[in-house]
């Protein structure tokens, strides 16, 4: 997880539509960039959220948080870190930000447009729709236990690597750029 922070995202603020947390903000980062690999970086933010307005320093980590996404999901490596909080935090609060990711990851694909009429492989849709099913766990389900723990790191392995295979679907790689010279 990077050191981002943006105060102007609080989990209180149920009115207007910006993000409720990092976590949803990157995951609706994660979503844009699978349709948009134009997306602006100084303003991407302003493509999905029309009332989240960050301070200057709030700003810089948008760039930050576009810049480390971008090239996390072009690497050849699948370094791409969730905004999720470190693994000595409570289960449940890990759990309700891998919620939050999915939500914005959601969020994100519908208003870059993804629609029922994009074409996907079987496995992309299958990935869209376990997403939504994640992004749907309330907070009153959650407890914490080791289980638990286990099961949520592979689960977030599984958010990461199906990311990849959406993204590289959308955005198949260029290998114009790699022919003889």
């Amino acid at each position: 997880m990077s050191e981002l922070y943006f105060p102007s995202i609080s989990s209180n603020s149920d009115n207007g539509d910006g993000p409720v947390s990092a976590a949803e903000l990157q995951g609706a980062l994660c979503g844009l960039l699978c349709l948009n690999s134009q997306a602006s970086r100084n303003s991407w933010y302003k493509n999905l959220f029309e009332d989240f307005n960050p301070d200057e320093d709030e700003i810089l980590d948008l760039m930050a948080l576009f810049d480390q996404t971008v090239q996390s999901l072009n690497s050849l490596d699948f370094d791409l870190q969730l905004e999720l909080p470190d693994d000595n935090a409570p289960i449940s609060s890990r759990i309700s930000a891998m919620t939050q990711w999915c939500q914005g990851l959601v969020f994100g694909l519908g208003a870059s447009g993804l629609t029922d009429d994009t074409e996907l492989s079987a496995d992309s849709k299958e990935y869209i729709a376990d997403i939504i099913n994640i992004s749907q766990i309330r907070d009153d389900e959650l407890s914490d236990s080791d289980e638990e723990d286990s099961n949520f790191e592979e689960l977030v392995e599984y958010m990461r690597m199906g990311l990849f295979l959406i993204y590289g679907e959308l955005q198949p790689l260029d290998t114009s750029d790699q022919t003889e010279h």
